[in-house]
């Protein structure tokens, strides 16, 4: 997946974003923000910056955006588990393991951007 294809995907998906907002927000035309969504114009780190704040992500979750996988409950009620319902929750440990990693890096990502916008507006 390309930049352009995963700020599309955050922008719909995660944030519920219009074009039209996230366009205003970075001062550009519309058609000059489908045009970085399309793979068109080149994202600079400038902007990759201003994206990332606008998505309250960190930059690396944009360039390494990889669509959540949607885990579901399955419960069972069968004879003989005397109404005991049995959750399989649908992710290994390993998984688990791998989004506790993610939201830790986030987590720092975030405060040395918080502390990078800290140092400008001083």
């Amino acid at each position: 997946m390309k930049i352009g294809e995963n700020i599309k995907e955050i922008r719909e998906k995660e944030k519920g974003l219009h074009k039209e907002d996230v366009a205003k927000a970075l001062g550009i035309t519309v058609k000059a923000y489908s045009n970085i969504e399309n793979n068109v114009a080149d994202v600079t780190v400038s902007r990759l910056y201003e994206l990332s704040e606008i998505f309250g992500v960190a930059p690396e979750y944009i360039l390494n955006y990889q669509e959540k996988a949607t885990y579901t409950n399955h419960f069972n009620n069968y004879d003989g588990n005397q109404g005991v319902n049995i959750m399989y929750q649908g992710c290994s440990s390993d998984q688990i393991k791998n989004l506790e990693e993610q939201v830790d890096k986030s987590k720092r990502d975030a405060s040395r951007l918080q502390a990078r916008v800290q140092t400008r507006n001083n």
